[in-house]
């Protein structure tokens, strides 16, 4: 018979989180990879987890076929996120940002209801539990030694310790303190979940900050814009395309977007490709205008009327050879003359 206890260990995770992952329109599928990553991340102590494999989802009842694509979409969709070297998997736990659709039959208000009702139910039961009397508070102020033996059966009395001069005192912190504490790193994990783990991306992070977002305002939407164009294009693009936006002085993530999505239209793929493209685009813009200026030129100098002489046909048979010298050495006396002029 199954008997399982908390002293065995447990996953603690948000209420919050859990209300989250029933409201969205989950699949089957995805939902067992949450559930296994927690499983695997929470359910160990840790806020990620290592999966060497693909082929080890196949334990959360998948095929090998559809893991890295479930995988995937729920990248893009910023639920979880995984570094594709290490292995390492962890669930986005900053939920308002998840591009899941809700589920259609969800009901805040009803939910809120049955809520209610099993708080209400819990402290029902708490009440009718048996109250704890004076007797059974009384313990023992009395200090014994820590080699002393202690009884295996039950006792009223609180077996108490006396610190040794050689033990170090324990430093007591402020609870406030840490309670704020807590909140602050939370905030910061939830935050930056990627820059802890890829110091690539916190340089691209860095770069952003101090050039393209001065005078804004921190928006998790362009954190997760950068973290998909990271993913996409890679560090070497997005910091090029990032020094192209700091000296057109645009600011933000729009400037930044269009020119990463030219570069993709071009098929540039590298900061070399960037630079080839930028000597060529500077060779054409000189050409045009010095052809242009020679065939202009050129023009200026070949005057109408030679131009109609040469279009108009000559009959030759009525023509003999003395007047077709004469013509000859006119119509070049009269072009040197025009060329002069």
């Amino acid at each position: 018979m199954a008997n399982p206890q908390v002293e065995d260990g447990y996953i603690r995770i948000a209420n919050d989180l859990w209300n989250e992952v029933l409201r969205r329109a989950f699949s089957k599928r995805q939902t067992n990879l949450i559930l296994f990553i927690w499983r695997l991340s929470y359910g160990t102590g840790q806020s990620d987890c290592l999966i060497p494999s693909f082929t080890n989802f196949e334990l959360a009842g998948m095929y090998k076929q559809d893991v890295k694509k479930e995988l995937t979409f729920l990248r893009d969709c910023a639920v979880l996120y995984w570094d594709s070297q290490t292995m390492v998997f962890w669930i986005n736990k900053n939920y308002h940002l998840w591009q899941i659709t809700p589920n259609k039959k969800w009901d805040n208000e009803r939910f809120k209801q049955l809520l209610k009702k099993n708080v209400h139910r819990k402290k029902a039961n708490t009440s009718d539990a048996q109250p704890v009397t004076a007797e059974r508070k009384q313990v023992s102020d009395v200090l014994t030694k820590p080699g002393k033996t202690v009884s295996k059966s039950l006792t009223s009395k609180l077996v108490k310790y006396v610190p040794e001069n050689s033990v170090k005192s324990m430093v007591i912190r402020d609870p406030a303190s840490r309670k704020t504490e807590g909140k602050t790193e939370g905030r910061k994990d939830r935050k930056e979940c990627n820059s802890y783990r890829d110091p690539r991306f916190r340089e691209l992070m860095q770069f952003y900050r101090e050039n393209l977002q001065i005078g804004l305002t921190d928006s998790p939407y362009n954190y997760e814009l950068l973290t998909q164009w990271y993913e996409e294009y890679g560090h070497e693009l997005v910091m090029e395309a990032m020094r192209n936006a700091t000296r057109a002085e645009a600011k933000g993530v729009k400037y930044l977007e269009s020119v990463l999505l030219n570069w993709a239209n071009m098929g540039v793929k590298t900061a070399a490709d960037v630079t080839v493209m930028q000597k060529q685009r500077n060779v054409s813009q000189r050409k045009p205008s010095y052809q242009k200026n020679r065939a202009d030129a050129k023009r200026d100098i070949v005057p109408d009327w030679y131009v109609k002489q040469k279009s108009e046909p000559v009959k030759e048979d009525s023509m003999t050879e003395e007047e077709k010298d004469r013509r000859a050495a006119e119509v070049d006396r009269m072009f040197g003359m025009s060329t002069l002029n």
